[in-house]
């Protein structure tokens, strides 16, 4: 039986980066150890592409686009070949990589639905019987495909959890949450109250269990109006299980992620 006093940082490292759409999430995700495996839904990975602190070398990815026919059985088989490779263990050819990303949550959820719906579905016509609700000829969602999108993001999770892969980063984007400027007054200003993830709130609010790590990324204006990123590791709907992160945002504008968390280790020992 592991001994919790043996545990230390770079042995395993599950996290979630959140932050809105161009904020550095997948190139800190890319700066951890290699091999590297991103599970590309959002298809942005070219955001990583030529970052002088990212060494492309080892970075590997797959796109799952979300409408693509066949896209769900692609990522079982995808992930059935990985399965296979951490119970063979030693004795297979070629080892699990070092750092698995999802990216992200957001794109695969809706990827989920969009898979969903074609077998939820169906226009009638020709002697069969119309399936599913529909707005003129689109097709709406309904229960059953949130009922798969949930599902196969929490299997997903789980199965990431499960992997022995030393570190596992799940990206996802926020949206603001609005409420009155004064709560008692409905005619009062809407503001901006807080944040949460751009998926359906169940989803967002179970998937937190999965994470040892929710790290904020944000980007703004720095010195001579050049683009300035940060990332904060408590507060809001951040948390972490290293008390040796510091409090408040921190610079990490051209800076390699994973050797500047790193550092905070070597600080602490």
């Amino acid at each position: 039986m592991p001994k919790l006093s043996d545990i230390t940082p770079e042995q395993r490292f599950v996290a979630m980066f959140v932050g809105e759409s161009g904020t550095g999430k997948t190139c800190a995700a890319c700066s951890f150890p290699k091999p590297l495996e991103d599970l590309d839904f959002d298809g942005r990975i070219r955001g990583a592409w030529n970052k002088p602190w990212i060494p492309m070398e080892g970075i590997s990815y797959e796109f799952f686009p979300p409408r693509q026919n066949g896209m769900i059985e692609g990522l079982n088989k995808k992930l059935e070949a990985m399965q296979l490779v951490a119970d063979m263990g030693s004795a297979a050819a070629m080892p699990l990589p070092k750092t698995e990303v999802l990216d992200s949550l957001t794109s695969e959820c809706f990827a989920m639905v969009m898979q969903a719906m074609p077998l939820t579905h169906s226009p009638g016509g020709k002697g069969e019987q119309k399936k599913g609700k529909y707005l003129g000829i689109t097709p709406m969602a309904g229960p059953e495909d949130y009922g798969f999108e949930a599902q196969v993001t929490y299997s997903l999770l789980s199965w990431f959890r499960s992997m022995p892969i030393p570190n596992i980063i799940v990206t996802a984007h926020v949206v603001p949450i609005y409420g009155k400027e004064d709560p008692g007054n409905p005619f009062s200003n809407n503001i901006v109250v807080g944040e949460k993830l751009s998926v359906r709130d169940k989803i967002g609010a179970n998937v937190g269990i999965y994470f040892d790590h929710v790290f904020r990324f944000k980007k703004g204006e720095g010195a001579f109006q050049k683009e300035k990123y940060t990332v904060q590791f408590r507060g809001g709907l951040c948390r972490t299980a290293w008390d040796f992160l510091p409090d408040g945002e921190v610079d990490i504008t051209g800076i390699n992620f994973y050797e500047k968390l790193m550092s905070y280790f070597s600080k602490e020992k």
